[in-house]
């Protein structure tokens, strides 16, 4: 039986639509990713025919979309402050709201005149290539817990040609780092509450990208306790609404001053703190 993009698409939203999924959209995106076309394309070519090949493939992606598995790991692509990176199930996916930290760290960088960053939970890479990326000038030391988040960071790092710029270091947060005077660690660590119930597709997410310990502040404030004795003069991390109360208070008693921040949906999202030398 033959199919053309039309038809194909038709019979995709139909199957994502059952399952509640932007049926309309993510069918798009996933049969643009495959041909390797932008969606202008598909509207354009909707009469083109599709090898069986092609159409079988695609149906199989979207049958896996269907159960809930993330689109941003089918197509091994994340779209994050103007960027395409790519992702797997080794990292967490980027969300939107950290975009908001990369802007809270890049004013910090240009207000204070900032050279020296170190990103703490790298993850997939994209914070410290966004901030690198828009201050030419500066230099960071990325951690991370786990090497397979470090073995994602890498490709990212390489695509954009910044191997010379961001250096990679396993450990768990600062512990062996060498922080350097007028020094910003920046961080999107495991903020989630160990009994904060999450959305069927988060479940496909690595767990220790996730959970910050009963409470969900525990790395937070291990983090912020690390900072503190290490002398880090600048301090930007995203957090979970619920945690102002609690980190303002820790902040305050490791001798940071501390300017909250809040999200898309004006829920407090994150810090900026400075400590005096």
């Amino acid at each position: 039986m033959e199919n053309n993009i039309s038809k194909a698409l038709y019979k995709a939203k139909k199957v994502l639509k059952d399952r509640g999924v932007r049926s309309a959209l993510e069918s798009e995106l996933l049969l643009s990713h495959l041909l390797g076309v932008d969606r202008v394309y598909l509207h354009i070519h909707a009469q083109e025919e599709l090898d069986s090949f092609a159409f079988e493939r695609f149906m199989r992606m979207v049958k896996t979309r269907a159960k809930g598995f993330p689109i941003e790991y089918i197509t091994n692509e994340v779209s994050f402050y103007g960027r395409i990176f790519f992702v797997d199930e080794r990292v967490l996916i980027p969300r939107p709201e950290t975009e908001i930290l990369v802007h809270q760290a890049s004013e910090l960088i240009q207000d204070y005149g900032i050279k020296n960053v170190v990103e703490v939970g790298i993850g997939s890479g994209v914070i410290s290539v966004s901030l690198a990326m828009a201050h030419p000038k500066i230099s960071i030391l990325a951690t991370d817990i786990t090497m397979e988040a470090l073995e994602v960071a890498s490709v990212n790092i390489s695509t954009f040609n910044l191997q010379n710029r961001i250096n990679l270091f396993q450990t768990s947060l600062l512990e062996g780092v060498d922080i350097k005077a007028r020094t910003l660690v920046v961080s999107n660590p495991p903020y989630v509450a160990l009994d904060y119930p999450l959305e069927d597709s988060v479940r496909y997410e690595p767990e220790i990208a996730l959970y910050g310990g009963e409470y969900g502040d525990e790395i937070l404030k291990a983090l912020i306790d690390q900072a503190a004795n290490k002398r880090v003069k600048y301090l930007a991390c995203e957090m979970g609404h619920n945690h102002k109360a609690s980190l303002s208070e820790h902040l305050g008693l490791k001798g940071y001053q501390a300017n909250f921040y809040t999200d898309y949906s004006d829920l407090d999202r994150g810090f900026v703190a400075t400590r005096p030398t």
